[in-house]
């Protein structure tokens, strides 16, 4: 399969793929070659960990807790 990438200067885009490179790059020196059996060794709860978002940091304490009343 051949895919091809066009990404225009200044726009949305441009900053999603820069944001794409740059955890790829940040996980690869966290990780490190061999990420791949660290990911299966993982137990649930700690992959649930990974993938779940933590509303309390996203936002900030206050904010999260006015979210919540607010739902």
């Amino acid at each position: 399969m051949l895919v091809h990438k066009f990404i225009c200067r200044g726009t949305i885009e441009e900053k999603i793929d820069s944001l794409i490179n740059d955890k790829k790059t940040l996980a690869q020196e966290v990780i490190g070659e061999g990420s791949e059996m660290v990911i299966t060794e993982l137990s649930d709860a700690e992959l649930l960990n990974v993938v779940t978002l933590d509303i309390h940091r996203a936002l900030g304490e206050n904010e999260a807790l006015l979210l919540e009343h607010a739902l």
